[in-house]
């Protein structure tokens, strides 16, 4: 019996390590691919030039609310100041402020939108040469090789597992250079 069990268990063992041979994990870094896009320059300007126009937007209204104060300070301080006229004017004070956080708050997320409708189709397109390298390449799975916040996920692994340059070259883009005494940006998570 026990025999058998250490038989059965071997063959599994040299089945499972069999498979793992043909188990490939390739890496990438999916933001420096997609910020070296020919694409991303326009983006961003588009971006920049839409995020100045609602910041003039709120600055206007910020003026707009320190005028309405500046008034309302002056007419407190003349003594025969009416309290209804001092408090319907406290009152758009606070009306036009809660405007101006609500705009804040809406600006924020057309902003949001905004990024997200220039960028996604620029993302879709380096994902779908990502997916192509890894069928051509016969690769299990690709790693991003760094999260949003520049952590490195993949801590260690073979330079020739780095599919970086077959997405660039699928993509028609040419590959930035790494600067010389540069760290690599997925070589051992530095």
């Amino acid at each position: 019996m026990n025999r058998k069990l250490v038989v059965a268990l071997s063959l599994l063992l040299l089945a499972m390590t069999a498979q793992s041979q043909d188990f490939k994990i390739g890496y990438t870094s999916i933001d420096a691919i997609v910020f070296n896009m020919p694409e991303i320059p326009g983006i961003q300007s588009e971006i920049e030039t839409f995020q100045k126009q609602l910041s003039s937007q709120v600055t206007n209204k910020e003026a707009d609310i320190q005028a309405k104060i500046a008034e309302y300070q002056q007419l407190a301080q003349q003594p025969n100041a009416a309290q209804i006229v001092l408090q319907e004017k406290e009152g758009e004070i606070r009306r036009l402020q809660s405007d101006l956080q609500a705009f804040s708050q809406k600006a924020e997320q057309a902003l949001a939108n905004k990024n997200a409708t220039l960028f996604n189709p620029v993302y879709t397109k380096v994902q779908n040469a990502i997916e192509a390298v890894r069928k051509e390449k016969g690769y299990a799975m690709i790693l991003n090789a760094r999260t949003g916040s520049g952590d490195g996920i993949v801590l260690a692994a073979n330079d020739e597992d780095n599919i970086t340059k077959f997405v660039f070259e699928k993509l028609g883009v040419p590959m930035p250079a790494v600067e010389e005494g540069a760290p690599k940006a997925t070589n051992n998570g530095n």
